[in-house]
C-alpha cells in the first residue's frame, strides 16, 4: 500500500534556452515525393509527420510555456486522399497562440501554391471541442504533395500526449521532445521503438523515429483506439517529482471527499424512509443493491460544469449531480448502511490502457465503487448497470483502488465469478402434419452481463430498436417468422438478488425453415440459434483479441422425428473447435447429437473463459468463433422410410 501525501509541485528556477522552432524550417526548393511500390494502393501517404514539443522557461519571470511545432508532408494519390487532407484544423484551446504558419501544395509539374494567410478563419467551439483555426488547402490535385508547418504556444501544463497512428499510411513519423534543464520524461505505447537522446543544434533532446506505420485497422473483437501508437510525456522544474508523488497527489485530491467522516442527516432519513426499514437481516450485497437501485432511480447525472453539482447538500436537495458528485452520494448512503467500499480510478479499456508505472491524467476518466467483501462493483454513472462484476468497457484494464484510509494500490480489474455471464437455451421443435411448418418452443436464461444488458435494452430502447431486440430474442435471421408467444420475466432493472437470470419464454412458427425435396424434407436446423458472428479477414490481423467479457452458451435442442421418417446429414451437427494455450483451455465450440427414441437431441456448448487473447492465437480463436456460424448453416434431411 502507498500512503497518500498531498504536496505542492514546485517549479524550480532555470536558465532560459534558445527556442528550437525558430531555427526549424522546410526545404526552400521542394521536389514532388515519389511513392514506393507498397504505397501505390494508398489514397494518401504521410511522407513525413514531425512533431516537436519544446518546454521553454523564461530567464526573467521563470514562467514556462509549451511550444509545439507540426510539420507534415502528405502525398495525395486520388480524390479520396484530397478530400481527406484539403481542410486543416488547428486546435486553439484555452489561451493557445499561433506563433507561425505556412502551407503549400507542390504539384506534379513542380509548381507551388502557397497559403494565403488571409484565408485562415477562427471558428469557436466546434462540436464542443473548443476553438480552431481552419483553412482550405489551395491547389491540391491528384499526385501532389501537401505540406504544412506551424507552431503553437500554450500555457504550461506538465502533461501531454501525441498520437502517431491515423487512418492513412505514414512512411516516417518523428517526435522531438525538448525540456532543456527542466525535468522531462516520455514513454511510448504500442510500439517497440523508444526515444533516444541526441543533439540538435547543440541542444540535447529526446527523439523518436517510426517507419511504415499502417493505417488504423478497424477489426472485430479489438480495442482499436487503445492500440494506436502514441506517447505520453511529463515535464517539471522539480527533479524530485516521482510517479509515486504524482499518483499520491491526484488520487489524494480525488478521493479525500469520497469517504465522508460523518453521514449527512438527510441520507439517514432517506435510508430509513425509502430504502430499508432494518439492516439486521440484510447481506452486504442486498444493502448495496438497495442503495444502487435507489440512487439511480432518484438522482440524475448531468454534464455541467456547475460546481454545485459536486456539493452533497445541493445534490441531495436538487437530485442532480455531476459524474464526480454522484460518488459522494454513494459514499454517504453506503456509510449509512455500514458497507465497506473502495473507489476505483481507471479508464475505458477501449480508449486507454491504464498504466500504473507512468502517470497520465488523460487516462483517468472512469470511476467505480468496489465492494471488497463481495468482490462486486457499482458503476455510478452507468444507468444501464446495477451492482455486478466490472462493466464491459472497464473489465481487464488496470485501476487504482483507494480505501477509506486513503491508501491505494494498483490492480488489474478482473472477473471474480468465472460463471457470471452465460446463456442457457432449451428448444423443443415440432413439425406440422403436412411437414410445411416448424414450431419452436424455447426457454432462455440470461445471466451476468447478458441479463444486465437485456434488462437495459428492454427498459430504455424504443421504436425499431426495441422491435429489433425482440427479434433477436426469438431467433434473428429466420424468414417469415411468426411470434406466437413472447413472455419475459425478471425484467426490472432494479434487482436485489445476485445474478438473477433474465427469462425469455417464446413460441415461433416458420415455413422457411423447412423445404420440400420431392418426398423428403430439408430442415435448416442451424438457423434456429439465430445469426452468429463471423470472423473472415483477408488481411493480416493487426490487433490482439478483446472480447466484451468471459461467457458461456449451453443449448439443448430437441427435434421431434415424425413417425415413418429417418434422418440424414447428421454429421453437420458435429463440430469440435477449441483453443488451448500451454494445455489450458481458453475457448471452445462443441456440438453433438444423440437419438433417443423418436427424438433428435442436439447439445451445444460454446465457451470463452477469458476476454483477452494474444494476436498469435487469432487463427485458432477465429475457428472457434466461426464454428457457431458454421452450425448456423447446418441442415438435416428427413426421408420417408
Amino acid at each position: 500500500m502507498k500512503k497518500i501525501v498531498v504536496i505542492a509541485f514546485l517549479i524550480s528556477a532555470s536558465n532560459s534556452f534558445s527556442q528550437y522552432y525558430k531555427t526549424y524550417d522546410w526545404e526552400t526548393n521542394p521536389k514532388i515525393q515519389e511513392l514506393k511500390s507498397y504505397e501505390l494502393q494508398e489514397s494518401s501517404v504521410a511522407i513525413l509527420k514531425r512533431n516537436i514539443v519544446e518546454y521553454v522557461q523564461s530567464k526573467t519571470t521563470k514562467n514556462i510555456i509549451v511550444l509545439e511545432t507540426t510539420h507534415n508532408i502528405i502525398h495525395v494519390s486520388d480524390e479520396k486522399g484530397i478530400q481527406r487532407h484539403n481542410q486543416v484544423y488547428i486546435p486553439m484551446r484555452g489561451e493557445t497562440k499561433l506563433r507561425g504558419i505556412k502551407a503549400r501544395t507542390i504539384a506534379k509539374d513542380g509548381s507551388i501554391t502557397n497559403l494565403d494567410e488571409n484565408n485562415i478563419k477562427q471558428v469557436e467551439n466546434i462540436d464542443s471541442y473548443g476553438n480552431f483555426q481552419i483553412f482550405a488547402i489551395e491547389g491540391a490535385q491528384i499526385d501532389s504533395d501537401i505540406e504544412l508547418l506551424y507552431t503553437t504556444e500554450r500555457s504550461y501544463t506538465p502533461f501531454g500526449s501525441e498520437l502517431f497512428q491515423t487512418d492513412y499510411f505514414i512512411r516516417r513519423a518523428e517526435m522531438v521532445f525538448i525540456t532543456s534543464e527542466l525535468f522531462g520524461q516520455i514513454k511510448t505505447y504500442n510500439t517497440d521503438q523508444e526515444f533516444e537522446r541526441t543533439y540538435l543544434n547543440n541542444l540535447l533532446v529526446q527523439e523518436l523515429v517510426l517507419s511504415n506505420i499502417p493505417p488504423i485497422a478497424e477489426e472485430e473483437y479489438s480495442a482499436t483506439d487503445a492500440n494506436k501508437i502514441y506517447t505520453a510525456y511529463q515535464c517539471f522544474g522539480n527533479t524530485e517529482v516521482t510517479q509515486d508523488i504524482l499518483w499520491s497527489n491526484t488520487i489524494g485530491n480525488l478521493a479525500k471527499d469520497l469517504f465522508p467522516l460523518e453521514t449527512n442527516e438527510t441520507v439517514f432519513k432517506e435510508v430509513e424512509k425509502n430504502i430499508i426499514k432494518t439492516q439486521d437481516s440484510l447481506s452486504v450485497f442486498e444493502k448495496s443493491a438497495f442503495v444502487d437501485n435507489y440512487i439511480k432511480s432518484n438522482f440524475t447525472v448531468v454534464e455541467n460544469r456547475n460546481t454545485q453539482l459536486e456539493e452533497i447538500d445541493y445534490i441531495l436537495k436538487n437530485r442532480s449531480s455531476s459524474d464526480f458528485g454522484i460518488l459522494k452520494v454513494y459514499g454517504h448512503f453506503l456509510r449509512a448502511l455500514d458497507v465497506d467500499y473502495e473507489i476505483v480510478v481507471t479508464a475505458n479499456r477501449y480508449t486507454h490502457r491504464f498504466d500504473p508505472e507512468f502517470y497520465n491524467p488523460n487516462a483517468l476518466r472512469e470511476f467505480l465503487i468496489y465492494l471488497p467483501e463481495i468482490k462486486q462493483y457499482i458503476s455510478p454513472t452507468r444507468i444501464d448497470y446495477r451492482i455486478s462484476e466490472a462493466p464491459t468497457n472497464i473489465l481487464g484494464n488496470y485501476g487504482a483502488f483507494v480505501n477509506k484510509d486513503l491508501e491505494f494500490h494498483f490492480s488489474k480489474i478482473t472477473q471474480y465469478d468465472p460463471e457470471y455471464s452465460r446463456i442457457k437455451r432449451v428448444m423443443d421443435i415440432n413439425f406440422s402434419e403436412e411437414f410445411d411448418k416448424v414450431t419452436v418452443d424455447e426457454s432462455q436464461e440470461y445471466y451476468g452481463h447478458w441479463g444486465v444488458q437485456n434488462r437495459a435494452y428492454m427498459a430504455l430502447m424504443t421504436g425499431d430498436n426495441k422491435a429489433n431486440f425482440k427479434d433477436y430474442l426469438t431467433g434473428s435471421g429466420i424468414e417469415d417468422k411468426k411470434v406466437i408467444k413472447l413472455e419475459l420475466d425478471n425484467t426490472d432493472m432494479n434487482q436485489t438478488v445476485y445474478n438473477l437470470p433474465y427469462i425469455v419464454n417464446s413460441t415461433i412458427e416458420s415455413s422457411a425453415l423447412i423445404e420440400d425435396a420431392g418426398g423428403s424434407y430439408i430442415f435448416q436446423v442451424g438457423k434456429i440459434i439465430g445469426i452468429q458472428s463471423e470472423l473472415y479477414q483477408e488481411t493480416k490481423r493487426l490487433n490482439p483479441i478483446e472480447m466484451q467479457y468471459p461467457n458461456r452458451y449451453n443449448y439443448t435442442i430437441t427435434v421431434d422425428i415424425p413417425k415413418g421418417y429417418s434422418l440424414e446429414g447428421l454429421e453437420s451437427l458435429v463440430i469440435d473447435k477449441k483453443l488451448e494455450v500451454d494445455e489450458k483451455l481458453l475457448c471452445k465450440f462443441q456440438s453433438n447429437y444423440k437419438i433417443e427414441k423418436n427424438k433428435l437431441v442436439i447439445s451445444i456448448e460454446e465457451e470463452y473463459k477469458v476476454n483477452e487473447y494474444a494476436i498469435e492465437d487469432y487463427e485458432a480463436f477465429r475457428h472457434v468463433i466461426n464454428a457457431a456460424s458454421d452450425f448456423n448453416k447446418a441442415a438435416i434431411l428427413f426421408s420417408e422410410e
